[in-house]
């Protein structure tokens, strides 16, 4: 079913993948960046479609301005930024690399780098290189709105390594049925933002003093044609080394566990997402913290490349935070407009929005 609606797509010159296999953006995309089924099908396959590959770029541009009604201390109201995407196919390999142009006074810099090669006999998909984790909401590259999902960009005390963060290491994707399985083996990570913010000063540099081992299970456990239920959980520790200004070395030994479920049912669409951890050094003085944290989600799709969202996000680590967080975009390819209004319990809310645009790049035959 996936592969027939590629194969009647009509062909349009947008950046790099539609190209190659001469699609529409909205083949993969509802509302850009955010995948569609055929969209999430489409990356879980290394990129690859068994169809015929066209003249196409091999880098896409992504500018985005944003709009903050408060804006933090030293930056703007209207913030630019913009990401350069590039792919290209040697054999079975699939490159791809996300390289952030800065925004906000940050530096550029690349945010993802990884080979991806897809066995189709055992339908396992490998990465190698710097990867997101496979999170139910990518807090990079499809993000649906501005702000991020709680627990996700938590610290928990002086372990600034957050869910968000890349990862350079091995990741690998089995499909099993409706079961799919991911192992991840992380050596080092990225600490920036995806478009290149100004970094955060910390007052400490970290390292993973040991590998960080993750085992992500999602599986579908009913499905029609007005919808589908799924279930999923993680497991995910390791061991990251944390130097302080002015103090010695320690290392801090974390755990973190998530629980997902996320149903559809016509045009609504619901998730819901729980984490828990444990640090066993959060602070060089042997403190045992417990963190937690997660969000609830509904979004209103009124047309296939528009929607209305809400979401409640909370965590603790050990700090307690909220917000409600109310939002809305609309796709008219290959721009998205994205408003939303960000509601923090007994304090005013702020306004904030974004216009993203994604370009093509110079074609290559």
């Amino acid at each position: 079913m996936l592969l027939a609606l590629a194969c009647a797509a009509p062909a349009q010159a947008i950046p790099i993948f539609a190209q190659r296999y001469h699609l529409r953006c909205t083949q993969c995309h509802s509302v850009l960046p955010e995948l569609n089924a055929f969209g999430r099908y489409f990356r879980a396959h290394g990129y690859r479609l068994p169809l015929p590959a066209h003249g196409t770029t091999v880098v896409a541009f992504r500018y985005q301005l944003e709009y903050d009604q408060y804006p933090a201390a030293g930056s703007r109201e209207f913030s630019p930024g913009g990401i350069v995407l590039g792919s290209e196919n040697f054999g079975d390999i699939t490159a791809f690399i996300h390289y952030s142009l800065g925004a906000g006074g940050g530096p550029g810099g690349v945010y993802l780098a990884w080979l991806a090669d897809y066995n189709q006999h055992t339908q396992t998909l490998y990465r190698l290189g710097l990867y997101e984790l496979p999170l139910a909401q990518s807090p990079g590259q499809r993000l649906d709105d501005l702000e991020q999902y709680g627990y996700y960009g938590a610290h928990v005390g002086l372990d600034n390594l957050t869910l968000a963060a890349p990862r350079w290491g091995l990741q690998m994707e089995r499909t099993i049925g409706s079961l799919v399985v991911d192992g991840t083996v992380g050596v080092a990570s990225y600490q920036g933002a995806p478009y290149g913010g100004k970094p955060v000063p910390t007052g400490e540099t970290t390292w993973n003093a040991q590998p960080e081992l993750g085992l992500w299970l999602r599986d579908t456990l009913a499905q029609s044609s007005k919808g589908q239920f799924d279930v999923g959980g993680t497991v995910l520790g390791g061991t990251l080394g944390i130097l302080p200004t002015g103090r010695a070395p320690f290392a801090d030994l974390y755990q973190r566990y998530g629980l997902l479920a996320h149903a559809s049912y016509g045009d609504l669409d619901l998730q819901a997402e729980q984490w828990y951890g444990d640090d066993h050094d959060a602070d060089g003085l042997l403190t045992n913290q417990h963190s937690s944290g997660g969000y609830v989600r509904l979004k209103y799709y009124p047309i296939p490349h528009a929607y209305l969202g809400l979401r409640y996000d909370a965590y603790a680590n050990p700090f307690i935070n909220r917000d409600f967080v109310y939002y809305g975009a609309v796709m008219i390819e290959p721009v998205r407009i994205l408003l939303q209004e960000v509601q923090p319990p007994g304090e005013h809310p702020f306004l904030s929005g974004a216009l993203t645009v994604a370009l093509p790049g110079p074609l290559k035959y």
